[in-house]
């Protein structure tokens, strides 16, 4: 009976107080932390040492690594997040990912503002980084920080489309798009769009060539 009290006193305070609602058959690894506003679908596995912040939402067999840090973000069935991966900002913004995303080793996704990431997208790491917040793409091209024109603003949202690929090693700077079924190369630091079915790579990111596969009638 001793056993039974703290699970049940622990079950009413995340339901009713933290407002955590977990679904069924999940694993939660030891020392993971729990803030407010967490809902879990099933059969899902988050790792030992992370830390879920507010506002979490994670669809059904959604696999999270240990050490990894999350707030205001949602997930949807199938993803993985590797281990050591931080999902944090100073600002307002939220995350989405898609259906059987992939999001590799240590990578940063900065929630400064909003960052919407397709179906099917995978971020390979280590150390990837998505940043919503910087001057550092004003610089890249070639724009000095003296000379902020009205259109600047301090953070602009990220858009991954469905089916990219984005390798090791890479920043993915703010107000960037990138397009669906394209890929960036690793190593790369990526300022402007990038367009659906192309691979860029490089510092600054170009065009390497066209995924598109030429037909007869073309």
């Amino acid at each position: 009976m001793k056993r039974l009290i703290p699970s049940f006193i622990k079950k009413l305070i995340w339901q009713f107080y933290l407002r955590i609602k977990h679904g069924r058959n999940n694993k939660i690894g030891r020392g993971v932390v729990f803030s407010k506003d967490f809902i879990s679908g099933n059969n899902c596995k988050i790792g030992e040492n992370t830390i879920i912040g507010t506002g979490v939402r994670i669809g059904n067999n959604v696999k999270i690594g240990s050490n990894c840090r999350l707030e205001k973000i949602e997930i949807d069935d199938n993803s993985h997040i590797e281990g050591g991966v931080i999902i944090s900002g100073f600002g307002g913004g939220y995350i989405t990912i898609g259906k059987e995303c992939y999001i590799g080793i240590n990578n940063i996704l900065d929630r400064s503002n909003t960052i919407t990431i397709g179906d099917f997208v995978h971020i390979a790491g280590p150390s990837t980084g998505i940043w919503t917040h910087s001057s550092a793409g004003m610089c890249l091209n070639s724009i000095p920080l003296a000379d902020k024109t009205e259109d600047y603003r301090p953070t602009s949202p990220v858009f991954i489309e469905s089916n990219a690929y984005i390798g090791g090693n890479c920043t993915i700077y703010p107000g960037v798009t990138i397009g669906h079924h394209s890929i960036v190369a690793p190593n790369s630091a990526v300022s402007k769009d990038v367009e659906p079915w192309t691979m860029v790579g490089g510092v600054p990111a170009k065009v390497i060539k066209s995924l598109k596969i030429k037909t007869d009638a073309e």
